[in-house]
């Protein structure tokens, strides 16, 4: 089975940060969790294009993403 990358995280953090997900774009937690998943490699690949952004687990994902994800649903469905 592939790694999990929300059981990377503290429990804090993935609480916080699925119902962030949750609330900016209204989805429930199962959803958040899928999303949040899938954008690990994004992420990734923003940090090793010279630091972008904060770790997979920092606090900079945990505020950006659900930011990010508000900015993408209201853009696309205006």
């Amino acid at each position: 089975m592939d790694r999990d990358p929300l059981e990377d995280m503290p429990a804090e953090s993935r609480t916080e940060l699925t119902a962030a997900v949750c609330a900016a774009i209204d989805v429930d937690p199962a959803t958040a969790e899928d999303i949040i998943r899938s954008t690990e490699p994004f992420w990734d690949a923003m940090g090793r294009a010279g630091g972008l952004v904060d770790s997979w687990g920092g606090g900079e994902f945990c505020y950006v993403l659900p930011r990010v994800l508000s900015f993408v649903q209201t853009t696309a469905n205006p």
